[in-house]
C-alpha cells in the first residue's frame, strides 16, 4: 500500500474519509503460551502483526517486537509471518519488552521502513527493582536508522492511514491511573518517568466501533480508551486489548478499572501481559462473555 502517513495538526480530532473493512491481529510474542499451538515461544512482552483492509487497499503495521529478536523470529517464521510485508513500524514506548527485536525486524526488512513512536522513546528507561537497572530500548535511534528505520516521532496522534491512527501522548485524566516505579534521565538529573512516549493504535471498523490495541497502556487504559473516543469521534467502543499495566495495581484501581470498563461497553476485551492474573481473573468476571484470554500465536479478526 502507498502510504500517506501525517502527524495531526489538530489532535482533538483525527479526520477519517473511510473506516477499516477488515483487520487481523496476529498475536507474535506474549507472555502466556497457547495451549493449541504448543509449538510457539512465550515471553514477557508484547508483538503484534496486524494485516488491515481499507477499501480497495490493504496496510501492514508491526506494533511492537517484543523482548528480544530470537523469539520474534522463531516465532514468525512458525506462524509464517513475512516482514517483507510491513509497511509501517509503530512503537508503544521504549522499553525492552516491547522494543528487543526491533533490529532484527528491520534488517529482514532489507528497505527503508517508517518508525512510529513519541520523541523521548529511545531515552534512558530505568528501574529501581531490585536494584538500578536498565529497562529500556536495548538498541539507538541512530542503529536503527542504520539498517533502514525511518523515524516518525511526534507527540501528536499520527495517522497512518484512513482508519488507523496511534493516540500519541494520552492526556491523564482519571485519578486512579497513575504511572509509578520508572525512571529516566533529563538534563544531566535521574527523575521520575511518567511515561509520556506511552501510545496504542486505534482503528475504526466499519460497522462495528473502535478496536484499541494496547502495549502497556502506561498511560492508563481507561485514559486511554477515552482519548481514542476523543480524537476519532467515534465513542463506539467495540474492542480493547493489550497490557493494561495493573501487575503491581491495588485492589481499588482494579476494580475502578474494571467499573470504567463496564460502562464503556465494549463488546471484546482482551487484556494480557502486563495486566496481571488478579486483574485479568476480574475482568474476566465482570466481562463475561465480552472476554477473551490472549496468547502468542492467537489470531484474532474484525
Amino acid at each position: 500500500m502507498k502510504l500517506k502517513i501525517s502527524v495531526s495538526a489538530h489532535p482533538s480530532r483525527i479526520e477519517v474519509k473511510m473506516s477499516v473493512k477488515k483487520v487481523q491481529i496476529s498475536v507474535l510474542i506474549e507472555d502466556s503460551k497457547n495451549p493449541d499451538k504448543p509449538q510457539l515461544k512465550n515471553k514477557h512482552g508484547l508483538s503484534y502483526f496486524i494485516k488491515a483492509e481499507i477499501g480497495d487497499d490493504k496496510v501492514t503495521v508491526l506494533m511492537d517486537t517484543g523482548p528480544s529478536p530470537e523469539t520474534l523470529l522463531y516465532n514468525s517464521n512458525k506462524i509464517g509471518i513475512n516482514f517483507n510485508d510491513v509497511d509501517v513500524i509503530v512503537l508503544s514506548h521504549g522499553h525492552y519488552d516491547h522494543t528487543g527485536g526491533l533490529y532484527e525486524a528491520l534488517k529482514q526488512m532489507k528497505r527503508r521502513v517508517p518508525i512510529v513512536g513519541h520523541p523521548t522513546v529511545f531515552e534512558p528507561k530505568l528501574s529501581m527493582m531490585p536494584h538500578l537497572r536498565l529497562i529500556g530500548a536495548p538498541v539507538t535511534s541512530s542503529e536503527i536508522e542504520g539498517v533502514g528505520g525511518v523515524p516518525v516521532f511526534a507527540t501528536d496522534p499520527v495517522k497512518i492511514a484512513d482508519g488507523i491512527t496511534t493516540t500519541g501522548e494520552v492526556p491523564r485524566i482519571s485519578a486512579f491511573e497513575t504511572v509509578r516505579g520508572f525512571w529516566t534521565v533529563h538534563d544531566q538529573r535521574l527523575i521520575e518517568d511518567k511515561m509520556v512516549d506511552d501510545q496504542s493504535l486505534i482503528m475504526d471498523v466499519e460497522d462495528k466501533g473502535l478496536v484499541v490495541v494496547a502495549g502497556c497502556a502506561h498511560a492508563g487504559i481507561i485514559n486511554t480508551i477515552k482519548h481514542a473516543q476523543k480524537i476519532t469521534g467515534n465513542s463506539k467502543l467495540h474492542a480493547v486489548l493489550g497490557g493494561f499495566h495493573l501487575i503491581s495495581a491495588d485492589d481499588n484501581r482494579i476494580q475502578a478499572t474494571v467499573t470504567e470498563l463496564k460502562k464503556l461497553n465494549p463488546k471484546q476485551v482482551g487484556p494480557c501481559h502486563c495486566t496481571g492474573k488478579k486483574a485479568i481473573k476480574k475482568i474476566a468476571e465482570a466481562l463475561g462473555d465480552h472476554y477473551y484470554p490472549v496468547h502468542s500465536g492467537d489470531s484474532i479478526e474484525f
